[in-house]
């Protein structure tokens, strides 16, 4: 049986992380997965004190391979409120011990290591966690090349995790991993998502990846039980609302993602060609969300700049207001 979101084997502080069990790529997928470390749980945030969380942001970012600067985004919205923060990471970059010293398995290395060194820094996700002083679920997709660390989503969070579990999409070109927790609220549990969707396909006629982009959807849908859930991700839509993903989320009742038609942008990922590829999604099956909001935080008020932040990716941010838990009745 699959874990779904509120069904977690694994008890506070552990990862459990469900291998891909069908046909397709199911034996490529363990070069994938004896190349990386092991995932990552560390509660680092003071306690939150407030009984009764309304108020919401959470953040979704690709991270670009640890280059963008986390610290000086969170900076930014944590001038402008005080409500608890819940970051929903993409390509965060992780090095440490339990990566193996040596990449071990030609076909893994090629496909995971197409990226280039950079002078920019990239900042471990565990170090960016505790000098945040942010609670830390991470489980690593993918290595990077034939260096010793890994990359894949990770979860930040003032407020407690109580659980976090992660699964294996099918295999299209790379290893995907997405990674979701609960966060044990007054009102009832809310489940945060970070996941990211393959840009293309093998080469051939699926190189574009719609086909690839589907199927790992109906999988991720698969998972995602709850009532309230929220589901920040690069899904990679290369055509955007014209795929079927998206129409396979829409059925699934996920709402509230990027509109259609904002006023001043039309594109998250700022490389070219500049397209909307990331999305904060909102699926509410009880009327506990009161109002989520939307917007993209650019670093530079006309967005220029060769990156944002240090990314390649804009963050996405969604002010999220739940309904207040009823008084209990005597």
């Amino acid at each position: 049986m699959t874990s779904t979101i509120g069904q977690s084997p694994a008890g506070p502080g552990e990862i459990a992380v469900t291998p891909w069990r069908g046909l397709a790529g199911r034996d490529r997928l363990e070069a994938w997965r004896a190349n990386v470390g092991g995932p990552v749980a560390l509660d680092l945030a003071p306690a939150y004190r407030p009984t009764a969380v309304t108020d919401l942001v959470v953040v979704s970012w690709n991270l670009w391979i640890g280059r963008g600067r986390l610290g000086d985004v969170l900076a930014r919205i944590r001038d402008g409120t005080d409500a608890p923060i819940v970051v929903l990471a993409q390509e965060a970059y992780r090095s440490d011990a339990t990566v193996p010293a040596r990449a071990a398995a030609r076909a893994a290395r090629r496909a995971a290591g197409g990226f280039p060194p950079l002078a920019r820094p990239r900042a471990d996700i565990v170090e960016v966690a505790g000098s945040l002083g942010l609670n830390l679920r991470y489980v690593p997709s993918m290595r990077n090349g034939a260096g010793r660390s890994d990359r894949g989503n990770a979860i930040l969070s003032d407020l407690p995790l109580a659980h976090a579990w992660a699964f294996e999409l099918p295999l299209v070109l790379q290893r995907r991993v997405p990674l979701a927790a609960t966060l044990p609220l007054a009102s009832g549990p809310v489940h945060v998502v970070s996941a990211h969707l393959d840009p293309r396909g093998s080469p051939g006629a699926s190189w574009l990846g719609i086909q690839g982009r589907a199927t790992q959807t109906v999988h991720l849908l698969d998972q995602l039980g709850g009532d309230v859930v929220l589901l920040g991700a690069d899904l990679n839509l290369g055509r955007g609302r014209r795929e079927r993903s998206w129409r396979l989320l829409h059925e699934a009742r996920f709402t509230a993602g990027v509109p259609a038609a904002v006023p001043g942008w039309r594109h998250t990922f700022h490389g070219l060609p500049r397209l909307i590829l990331d999305y904060i999604l909102v699926r509410d099956r009880v009327s506990r969300v009161a109002d989520a909001r939307v917007e993209r935080l650019d670093e530079h008020p006309l967005d220029r700049g060769p990156d944002v932040f240090g990314s390649d990716h804009h963050p996405l941010v969604a002010r999220v207001r739940l309904h207040a838990p009823e008084a209990p009745t005597s």
